[in-house]
């Protein structure tokens, strides 16, 4: 269970948001290699209730993806795991998730939101973006060769270009989807996900 007091306590909060759906080593990979270049303390691992921009996709039962994040994330102490837009319940905003979380960490802490190129470029067209340009730093996985100028013309705004970094990660060609379609056809999910996951994938006889 994350501590209020632990995020209190952090210089640096990364935010890392998705469905999760299940996690696997892309999703930990990625989050490892931005918590190190950004320096963060903790890496905040928030499992969406639902997501806004997938409205015909159902996932999981929440216990099951948050059950799946914690066996995945238990031995790294960096990596905590919060209920808290399952708690809210409804449609997943990131606008909202961040006003929550500062009002739990207060004023102290910086948050640095964990994300991908394509979904930076969007920030724009989310719910409340100035909630989120004023809140938050970027810390942005960059796959190895991209242009950095070229993406930062497409930028949000130039005004937030020096809260932003960009990491080039090692590019896992792994998704959660096909692991779901794997496990449907009995096909092995091995060295995709962790071995927790993997068991509790076939205890629970998810995604059959």
């Amino acid at each position: 269970m994350t501590r209020k007091s632990d995020l209190r306590a952090a210089g640096r909060i990364g935010v890392f948001g998705g469905t999760f759906d299940p996690v696997h080593y892309g999703h930990l990979v990625c989050a490892e290699q931005l918590r190190e270049a950004v320096g963060l303390d903790v890496v905040l691992f928030i499992p969406c209730n639902r997501q806004p921009h997938k409205p015909g996709y159902v996932p999981s039962d929440p216990a099951h993806r948050l059950a799946m994040l914690r066996a995945a994330t238990r031995r790294y102490p960096a990596f905590k795991v919060s209920d808290m837009e399952i708690r809210r319940g409804g449609v997943s905003y990131t606008a909202d998730t961040i006003r929550d979380l500062r009002g739990i960490v207060g004023a102290g802490p910086e948050i640095w939101l964990m994300l991908g190129m394509d979904a930076f470029l969007e920030v724009h067209r989310w719910k409340d973006p100035e909630v989120i340009l004023a809140e938050c730093r970027f810390a942005v996985a960059a796959r190895p060769g991209y242009s950095r100028g070229r993406y930062m013309a497409r930028a949000v705004a130039r005004s937030i270009r020096r809260k932003c970094r960009f990491i080039e990660i090692t590019g896992l060609d792994i998704s959660s989807t096909d692991i779901r379609r794997r496990v449907a056809r009995g096909r092995s999910i091995r060295f995709l996900v962790p071995r927790p996951v993997e068991a509790y994938v076939r205890r629970e006889g998810l995604y059959s």
